[in-house]
């Protein structure tokens, strides 16, 4: 009986090698055989009838009519589940071939491989039955009884090249690197596996955009054109573009939505819940408003157009269109069918709450790419580069060395210069309101080398005052220290650290630099010298260094720049100030790749205001209640830093003493 049962093991896996394939498309092989089982979500077959506008892009990846599909498109629009998971099911039962899918990561392999492979296949009768079991079920590879591989890998060099796979699918393509390795795009080296099949290679990629627009001058020669970026809108320009078109259910007419915020009409009063369900979107062929009470009808319309065809009437697609041996779709979040327009807008309208109170783009980017699935241009961005003029016309009258009204605590910058230290300090108040205290140079030093010219930034920056009037004068609460620079003041600035650190002010200080990338504005490090990347520093793991995100600081103090009237965020400044301070706040563009000095222009005053910004957000000074602010920022009847004029003499004559024996430590609060 045992004999038996192997022989019938052998009679249907010699029958899975022999079958000719199926001939069915991958949507409609999806409604016949996949089956999903989400715990606490849908349980049941796939249909494909909700995200319909996915039956045409994943159609296509069968036609040898084409050697790849591109789709750009918002999150929340059932594109992977469609592409990538649809796809290798229909491998595996209709057409079996060797079928790669490239996650942005090795952790995003395996979570992708447990999450959605292993479910998929449990749920799906068909796809169980075909997987091997034993050394034919891993986390990575997935061998089924034809012979057929599924490989879950990630962007590297020795995951993208080598033996030839017929198809490949990378999903959440823009979290990939620009060059994998030094060997060039993924799309690139997935694309170059396929080749020896001919056109029965597919290579297929799909995600929201996220790179950054490469000309932000730009406008479209042609309707379908998208901006010129990298990553998935970048493929989708060389294909032949395809756009969806919808039936406005009040004129008739037929037109193109944009994947932009500009393309509903939002409500200017009331709260965001109320903005939000109250939001149209604009029929672009008469001004037409097209309400939420419409909004499933105008999904439900929505077609398919290549670049160069139209639509007319009830639906009659005329033109050929672009030619392309790449079909590529760029699908705008208005036609989501796992999102409301409601919920869409609701949630930008948060984000850019945020972006007014505290200048920090990247929730606002985030949701413009992945809601809206359209790519960012930064504020900076949208306008030319101007000089300091329009800055120094709302100049304030302001006796320097005297706090005004409104400050609640003071913060320093120190940029280290080849021969000086440039310095300036912020007093903030209420919700982030600024004031320029003070800008000023400490000359003739030599910070890479004399460990004694750092004592000037203890006296005159760290343990700096200034007058509130009568008897009480307001410290400096906290100091942030560059570190970059000539070789050895990384070194001389630790060495500092420790110096204030001995005599109770290390809590005063922190040393920062930039380079940070990501998400995270700043992060707090020990760096230890016995690694690679700190072996010039002089760490030992006992100096704090405060590492920042330069670009997206640098976003909040332009934002900042920019209001009009004094209130949170508002940057007031002095009329003493000199004009070259002004240029210098205005001496950098944003471009694609991040802030950048204009040639021949100093910068130190917008690399000084960034430091600042990292330190109040170290402090949480974005988070405080103030309606009982912490003593630094309290009015100033309560404020910690508060000391008369009086202590401050006997703290400085303390300072310029000999010490004997055993050094005085002063406490700070």
């Amino acid at each position: 009986m045992s004999d038996l049962a192997r022989a019938a093991d052998i009679i249907r896996d010699v029958a899975e090698l022999v079958r000719p394939p199926q001939r069915m498309t991958v949507p409609e092989a999806a409604e016949q055989y996949v089956f999903l089982d989400i715990p606490g979500g849908y349980k049941g077959p796939w249909r494909n009838e909700l995200p319909h506008y996915m039956v045409e892009p994943a159609g296509c990846l069968t036609s040898r009519e084409y050697e790849a599909v591109i789709f750009a498109g918002p999150a929340q629009s059932g594109k992977t589940q469609m592409l990538v998971d649809n796809w290798w099911s229909h491998t595996v039962i209709c057409d079996p071939g060797d079928l790669m899918v490239v996650q942005t990561s090795q952790d995003t392999a395996r979570d992708y491989s447990r999450r959605r492979v292993d479910r998929q296949i449990a749920a799906s009768p068909e796809l169980r039955r075909r997987l091997r079991a034993g050394h034919g079920d891993n986390t990575h590879d997935k061998t089924f009884s034809s012979g057929m591989i599924l490989s879950l890998g990630w962007p590297t060099k020795n995951q993208l090249a080598g033996k030839s796979i017929g198809r490949m699918a990378l999903t959440d393509y823009d979290r990939m690197p620009d060059d994998v390795d030094g060997e060039g795009s993924a799309f690139g080296l997935a694309k170059e596996r396929t080749k020896t099949f001919l056109s029965r290679g597919m290579t297929m990629a799909e995600s929201s955009p996220s790179k950054p627009v490469l000309d932000p001058k730009w406008r479209p020669k042609t309707p379908h054109e998208a901006p010129p970026t990298k990553g998935i809108l970048g493929l989708y320009n060389t294909g032949d573009r395809r756009r969806l078109y919808s039936q406005c259910p009040e004129c008739g007419e037929w037109f193109m939505p944009s994947a932009s915020i500009e393309a509903a009409q939002i409500p200017e009063e009331g709260s965001i819940d109320h903005r939000a369900e109250n939001t149209a979107l604009i029929c672009t062929a008469n001004g037409c408003l097209i309400f939420q009470d419409a909004e499933r009808r105008f999904k439900r319309s929505g077609r398919w157009l290549r670049e160069g065809q139209t639509i007319h009437g009830s639906g009659e697609i005329r033109g050929e269109g672009l030619r392309s041996r790449r079909a590529t779709f760029w699908m705008p979040g208005w036609y989501a069918a796992f999102q409301s327009w409601q919920s869409m807008v609701a949630t930008y309208l948060h984000a850019h709450g945020n972006y007014q109170r505290t200048g920090d783009e990247e929730p606002l980017k985030q949701v413009v790419n992945t809601t809206f699935s359209a790519p960012y241009l930064y504020r900076a961005q949208q306008s030319d580069t101007r000089d300091g003029e329009y800055l120094l016309q709302r100049a304030e009258p302001a006796e320097r060395y005297y706090i005004p009204d409104g400050v609640r605590t003071l913060l320093a910058a120190v940029d280290v210069q080849k021969n000086r230290f440039e310095v300036m300090v912020i007093g903030i108040g209420i919700a982030g309101e600024q004031w320029l205290i003070d800008r000023y140079a400490i000359r003739e030093v030599t910070p890479h080398a004399r460990i004694e010219d750092w004592e000037q930034i203890t006296d005159r920056v760290v343990n700096a005052t200034y007058r509130l009037g009568g008897n009480r004068e307001l410290r400096v609460h906290m100091t942030a220290v560059d570190s970059g620079g000539a070789a050895g003041v990384a070194e001389r600035a630790n060495e500092w650290w420790r110096g204030l650190k001995r005599t109770g002010q290390g809590r005063r200080a922190r040393i920062v630099k930039g380079g940070l990338k990501g998400k995270d504005r700043i992060r707090e490090t020990f760096p230890d010298s016995t690694s690679r990347k700190d072996r010039q520093s002089g760490g030992r793991g006992d100096v704090p260094l405060l590492t920042l995100n330069s670009d997206a600081l640098k976003d909040a103090i332009y934002a900042d720049l920019q209001r009009d009237e004094p209130g949170p965020g508002y940057i007031h400044f002095p009329e003493w100030l000199g004009e070259q301070y002004y240029d210098e706040l205005t001496a950098e563009v944003r471009t694609d790749k991040g802030w950048e000095q204009v040639p021949g222009r100093r910068n130190e005053t917008f690399d000084l205001a960034y430091y600042i910004r990292g330190l109040w957000l170290f402090l949480k000074g974005d988070m405080i209640r103030w309606q009982s602010p912490p003593p630094w920022a309290a009015a100033m009847d309560g404020n910690s830093n508060v000391i008369s004029t009086d202590e401050r003499r006997e703290m400085k004559k303390a300072a310029t003493e000999p010490k004997r024996g055993r050094r005085t430590r002063f406490r700070f609060n």
